[in-house]
């Protein structure tokens, strides 16, 4: 789901090909092990806008999921459970669980301080992503929510794995993937401190306030308001040369 969906088996692409039955299973798996009412997919697969037809169309969908899906000897993880359909990943490995497992696992070791750990469970988690969540299907209040919700993780997961590497003193190795992160996120701030930061460590300072000055702009045109404490602070250090600071400074605070 972490990118186009595709379902595979021993190897084998299982992955639906018609949009309505593939955003039927991408609406299933991601609340699976719940019971969906029939009632709710139909408003999902339909976007707000049902045919009088919709019902049994959905009945349809469903069956031919199941065909597809079977296991051998013919059990479906699919299953009816009145007033809707449930389905059952106890058997499967889902990209989101892996990414999630990761993830916390790599929060743990940098609280504990354990920087080098941390980055090795953080960039695995990243590695799972194949691009946008559930890539190429048409979108819907569910599908759009779940998406949102995953991407903040992925860019939270970022920035935790930044913060690992500046804390190993790999300042140079993410210096441009922090380039691209401001460009396509132009009001995380977070991302604007910590390339602040690495430019300063490898004696950029200069370029470390134009990055400042950048965002300020950015920041006020789009918002109105000057750029929060953290980035401010990080501004000043810079100017004072604030070493105490700035050996810390790209350091992100974990959220509880």
């Amino acid at each position: 789901m972490l990118g186009p969906l595709r379902v595979t088996r021993g190897g084998v692409d299982l992955t639906p090909a018609p949009p309505k039955i593939a955003k039927l299973l991408a609406l299933l798996i991601m609340h699976a092990g719940e019971t969906i009412p029939g009632d709710r997919l139909v408003m999902e697969l339909w976007e707000q806008d049902p045919p009088r037809c919709a019902t049994a169309s959905l009945r349809v969908y469903v069956s031919q999921l199941r065909k597809l899906l079977n296991q051998p000897g013919g059990c479906s993880p699919i299953l009816t459970a009145p007033p809707g359909y449930i389905l059952d990943v106890s058997a499967a490995t889902l990209d989101a669980g892996e990414f999630e497992k990761l993830y916390e696992i790599g929060r743990v070791h940098y609280a504990a301080g354990d920087f080098a750990l941390a980055s090795d469970f953080l960039q695995r988690a990243l590695e799972i992503w194949r691009g946008p969540v559930l890539d190429g299907i048409s979108g819907s209040c569910g599908i759009e929510s779940f998406a949102a919700i995953e991407e903040e993780k992925r860019l939270n997961c970022t920035e935790l794995s930044i913060a690992s590497a500046l804390a190993l003193g790999r300042h140079h190795e993410v210096i441009e993937d922090l380039m691209g992160l401001v460009v396509r996120h132009p009001l995380r701030e977070p991302f604007y401190r910590q390339l602040m930061i690495a430019l300063y460590r490898v004696g950029r300072q200069g370029d470390a306030l134009d990055v400042y000055r950048s965002a300020r702009r950015v920041i006020r045109e789009e918002l109105g308001v000057e750029p929060g404490p953290g980035l401010r602070r990080a501004q000043e250090a810079i100017l004072r040369a604030d070493a105490t600071f700035l050996d810390t400074a790209g350091m992100a605070p974990l959220a509880h």
